[in-house]
């Protein structure tokens, strides 16, 4: 069952190596270092230290790649078009508090 999950990265190089391992329908969408805090105007002030990627299997998360998978409130700076709902159904269902 093709599945859209969201990960956070050490690092763009990190990233780079995991997803060079993706199946040809896979897709991934590197969003980059996201914003951690913005000033009164919008403007990013402050970035998150780890790389954001967003993707799409074909079938399941691969195993080497689950331990970095995140779960951000609905659905975060990008969504995949048609997968919202299923990004909330996954979210209530294997998201956990923060600590």
């Amino acid at each position: 069952m093709p599945t859209f999950r969201k990960f956070a990265f050490p690092d763009g190089d990190t990233a780079d190596k995991l997803l060079q391992k993706l199946q040809p329908l896979d897709f991934a969408v590197p969003l980059g270092h996201l914003c951690a805090a913005s000033d009164s105007e919008g403007n990013c002030i402050k970035t998150r230290p780890e790389f954001a990627v967003d993707i799409l299997f074909h079938d399941t998360c691969p195993e080497d790649l689950a331990a970095f998978v995140v779960w951000p409130e609905p659905c975060g700076v990008h969504s995949f078009s048609g997968w919202e709902a299923q990004y909330h159904a996954d979210h209530k269902e294997f998201a956990t508090s923060p600590k």
